[in-house]
């Protein structure tokens, strides 16, 4: 569940999100004593209620909120469409056809490229492409067991651990010094290991391998190693988030990667079949 204050991250923002990451979800809104909620199904907005109206309508008005606070969940029930094709889409595209100030406090032309726009399309573009690991874990698609899915799990956290270390010189960023004070919250990250500045599990995947034990303990194991993991990936996207200057941005990769965590988190809930382990 992702929160935040309209003021930081804007209404059309959030729609922004919610279509680019392909999101079911639920977007509560409150403004004062007004509330209202959109719902989206694989990024469409397909139903929206706000005080006693519902579909256009109840869109339209949402979409007029200057402020007001937000609370974003992923949500796997179906609801009825009531919001017609055109304004589905003319939603998505509110924040992309706004249009932009020619000139910035400094004199500077505003089509000069922004370093944090730059930087917010870098890591959104590599959440897409890591969002297709997610849906192989969901879908049961990976052969080889817990020790292959915990593969795939690491190879995403290191693409994050990758994009932090690669903009910061400070060695406190690096795995050797991140995973010790983790290890204090979550124990089973000390099975977790660092080599070249990346995370490996050479020591996790040889405890699974070789467990002897039942089944569900087994299972538990790996999901433990996954939670440890995850609490990696959380820790250097936060950090990603201190490398914006601008609050929009912040907030956009915020709710962005707290979706994709969030996805992530469930696609390692059920510990695949071990008929592949070697």
């Amino acid at each position: 569940m992702v929160e935040g204050d309209l003021l930081d991250l804007t209404l059309p923002s959030l729609l922004q999100v919610m279509s680019r990451e392909c999101s079911t979800a639920m977007l509560r809104l409150q403004r004062g004593t007004d509330q209202g909620a959109m719902y989206f199904s694989e990024g469409v907005l397909v139903h929206a209620v706000a005080n006693q109206v519902q579909g256009d309508e109840a869109a339209c008005e949402l979409l007029g909120w200057p402020d007001g606070r937000f609370r974003l969940a992923r949500d796997p029930e179906s609801h009825p469409r009531t919001i017609t094709a055109r304004l589905a889409r003319l939603v998505v595209d509110t924040e992309s056809s706004r249009p932009t100030s020619k000139k910035t406090k400094k004199g500077k032309n505003a089509s000069a490229p922004n370093v944090d726009e730059a930087l917010l399309h870098d890591l959104l573009t590599q959440l897409t492409e890591l969002e297709q690991d997610t849906t192989r874990l969901q879908e049961g698609r990976v052969e080889g067991g817990t020790v292959a899915a915990l593969l795939l799990v690491t190879a995403v956290v290191n693409s994050m651990v990758s994009v932090v270390t690669a903009r910061c010189s400070d060695p406190g960023m690096k795995p050797s010094h991140v995973l010790p004070r983790l290890a204090e919250e979550h124990p089973y990250t000390q099975l977790l290991g660092e080599e070249r500045d990346r995370i490996s599990i050479a020591t996790a995947a040889s405890v699974l391998k070789t467990w002897n034990s039942t089944s569900e303990s087994r299972e538990q194991l790996y999901l433990e190693l996954c939670r440890a993991l995850l609490d990696v990936l959380t820790f250097y996207g936060n950090t990603a988030s201190t490398f914006f200057h601008s609050n929009r941005e912040r907030e956009e990769w915020r709710a962005t990667f707290a979706l994709f965590v969030e996805g992530l988190t469930a696609a390692t809930a059920n510990p695949p079949r071990e008929g592949h382990d070697e």
